[in-house]
């Protein structure tokens, strides 16, 4: 599984609208998962499943003489039927109609079968035996993914993740992977998946300044098509990111970090200066998207006309909402920014851009009417 590999370009791509998202539901910059409130609340609850099931399962109570007795199966049981365990599905909430048609209520029926089994759980759980206990268990149980997954996610949370497949199987086409989980149900296609998830994770560390975890980028690679799905034509508009020549993905994402070629064009538009101070150290300019990136098609996020160079100050709270600019280039200032604050950071009502295009308006429109924190908008949402 070592060849498997992220592209980069969709990674960027994608961890661009990511961040975008995040932003958008908690309202704060997203510098990382572990202080996030948003994130807390959709994917927190997985390291705390973790620990239920852990309790559950009570491991360091079984001895080899249990084996055979129903006591590891019951136990493996009850950490499966919690009512926050949704990674499975099969869960008592399903009602107990669902039960004796699994195999591990089935063992409780058959010795020889509970025997096998309960071995099998008590070298996975006791032992280092994680491969063969695995493909041991697809024999038992059948080739259930799920189950495992969350059974290799309980003995270790740091080293074994969840798995829905055909969620992540759309997931991994969305970033260039070539790897498919569903129908293949087996060691080493789960180790294949771990290796995915581990390459997100060096890619999401690369990007942010704090420690990501394996099961950050899982839920990374996870919410690309749980919560984000539903967030505009997120597919469509990454399959016609992929579909383009990869010197033309790498402008799309530079223009994402205001580098290569749609940085050059506001640079030269703008004569390389600020677009309201006029600022000439190019070094602390910033090319600013207009209308925001993440609800661009792949051309608005290169077109030139949909950017102001702006110095970091004005560009913070451009992108933030603070102030927007009107058709006559005159720019506006939301209440949300207090008369002290404004003062502060040198935000005032003499300030307009140099000169503007009807394609500028255009972009200004959306930004007025989607980002701008006017009267109404309390988070700068429509």
């Amino acid at each position: 599984m070592q060849g498997v590999q992220v592209d980069p370009c969709q990674f960027e791509f994608l961890f661009g609208l990511f961040s975008d998202f995040v932003e958008r539901q908690s309202g704060q910059k997203f510098t990382g998962f572990q202080d996030n409130a948003y994130l807390e609340s959709e994917e927190g609850y997985k390291q705390k499943l973790h620990g239920e099931g852990r309790d559950k399962l009570n491991v360091e109570s079984w001895q080899e003489s249990d084996i055979g007795s129903g006591k590891i199966v019951g136990n493996v049981i009850s950490a499966i039927e919690l009512s926050s365990n949704n990674t499975v599905p099969w869960q008592a909430r399903f009602g107990v109609e669902q039960r004796p048609h699994h195999g591990l209520y089935l063992a409780q029926d058959d010795k020889a079968l509970l025997k096998e089994l309960e071995h099998t759980l008590y070298n996975l759980y006791r032992q280092d035996r994680d491969g063969a206990c695995f493909d041991e268990l697809v024999r038992l149980l059948g080739r259930k993914y799920s189950l495992l997954a969350y059974l290799m996610f309980l003995k270790d949370s740091s080293r074994y993740l969840p798995i829905a497949t055909t969620s992540f199987d759309r997931a991994f086409e969305l970033l260039g992977v070539d790897h498919k989980t569903t129908a293949k149900c087996s060691w080493e296609n789960y180790v294949g998946f771990l290796d995915v998830i581990n390459k997100v994770r060096l890619l999401l560390e690369g990007r942010l300044s704090n420690p990501v975890r394996l099961l950050d980028a899982h839920s990374f690679v996870w919410m690309l098509v749980a919560q984000m799905s539903q967030e505009g034509d997120l597919a469509e508009n990454a399959k016609d990111f992929g579909r383009r020549e990869l010197t033309e993905r790498e402008s799309i994402v530079r223009s994402r970090i205001g580098q290569g070629a749609f940085r050059k064009s506001l640079l030269d538009y703008w004569a390389n200066a600020c677009a309201v101070t006029s600022c000439a150290n190019t070094s602390l300019l910033v090319a600013s998207h207009i209308k925001p990136w993440a609800r661009c098609d792949n051309d608005e996020r290169l077109d030139p006309s949909n950017g102001l160079l702006l110095s970091p100050t004005l560009d913070a709270c451009f992108d933030a909402g603070y102030i927007t600019f009107a058709d006559d280039r005159s720019i506006i200032i939301s209440d949300a920014l207090s008369p002290e604050d404004a003062d502060r950071l040198g935000v005032d009502v003499g300030l307009k851009l140099s000169k503007i295009t009807p394609q500028h308006c255009r972009y200004l429109q959306h930004h007025r009417e989607h980002v701008f924190k006017g009267e109404g908008k309390v988070d700068g949402r429509s």
